[in-house]
């Protein structure tokens, strides 16, 4: 027979299987919940007792209002305009790749090429039917640990010390469906990070994609033999193409249709990025650019005013 919990008991329940799944510390849980680490670690000891009652509803209900929240632990949704350009059908087909079977991938993206965002927009459409897909950020100087633990959390599994215990937890929550990791920023990662991520390949069947800038590719050549069981893996190597000036004048039309034709080609002038690759500089037209400079003429012009909140780049520097 099930146990009937009382409200607080349920609340403390919740609480504590938050934790565990995101691996959050209680004094950090306590400060997004708006209450002292000690208030907080009495309440979830259930020390609380008779005359306390009304303290222990408001502790209940402050934590009840942040697990309500959708964007705790999750990364924010892709509000933003997706424009039909080369980097976004691209994208399209590396997730069509990584939904048909068990695969690695890695992806190359030149600077401005909006690859993050478009990464998190065309991910929901693709994920379903039987398949999750997940994009995580990995930081500069990521440890092993610390990137299970975001795959974990962002898998919506119990993040754990031990990697063998996370690795674990991720088989037994997705059992029967497959799973597919779009790793961004992976350029950033370590021999060891890539060598404890190819074991979901391995072990759970896992697709990957790597992504990252073309530093990405100088890696694995720089690590050859390290990474040797890794890279016999990869199926295919895509190179996402950069925004093209007349991909660049479509969407400045799109936005800001009363513009002149010279104020159009001024905007894109101004919209290129010079990037050194292995003492190489490459010039490169950034999305991130392009829309914070199309912002930037909308606020100078009142006709177009009530359209620029709804145009947010689907690109990123």
């Amino acid at each position: 027979m099930q146990e009937i919990l009382s409200p607080p008991d349920e609340v403390r329940r919740l609480a504590q299987g938050y934790m565990r799944r995101t691996g959050m510390a209680p004094a950090d849980f306590a400060r997004r919940v708006g209450y002292a680490y000690a208030t907080l670690g009495q309440f979830l000891s259930g020390k609380y007792r008779r005359g306390l009652e009304s303290k222990e509803a408001a502790i209940s209900e402050a934590i009840l209002r942040f697990l309500g929240t959708s964007h705790n632990d999750v990364a924010e949704p892709f509000t933003g305009k997706l424009y039909e350009i080369g980097n976004t059908r691209a994208m399209r087909g590396i997730l069509r790749q990584m939904r048909e079977g068990k695969c690695i991938l890695l992806a190359y993206a030149p600077p401005g090429s909006g690859k993050t965002d478009v990464a998190r927009a065309l991910i929901p459409e693709f994920s379903g039917d039987g398949v999750d897909i997940f994009r995580i950020y990995c930081r500069a100087a990521i440890g092993r640990r610390d990137l299970m633990r975001r795959i974990a959390v962002a898998c919506g599994s119990i993040a754990d010390l031990s990697i063998e215990r996370t690795i674990s937890n991720l088989r037994y929550d997705h059992s029967g469906r497959r799973v597919a990791l779009y790793l961004d920023e992976a350029q950033h990662l370590s021999v060891e990070c890539f060598e404890t991520v190819r074991e979901l390949y391995d072990e759970l069947n896992w697709s990957l994609c790597f992504a990252g800038s073309h530093q990405l590719g100088k890696i694995f050549a720089k690590w050859t033999g390290d990474l040797e069981q890794l890279e016999r893996r990869v199926v295919d190597k895509i190179t996402l193409p950069a925004v093209t000036a007349e991909e660049a004048d479509g969407i400045i039309r799109s936005e800001l249709p009363s513009l002149s034709a010279a104020k159009i080609r001024a905007l894109i002038e101004g919209s290129h990025v010079d990037i050194r690759i292995e003492g190489v500089v490459e010039r490169y037209l950034s999305i991130g650019r392009i829309m914070a400079n199309i912002r930037e003429m909308q606020d100078l012009m009142p006709e177009a005013a009530d359209r620029n909140a709804s145009v947010v780049s689907a690109g990123g520097v």
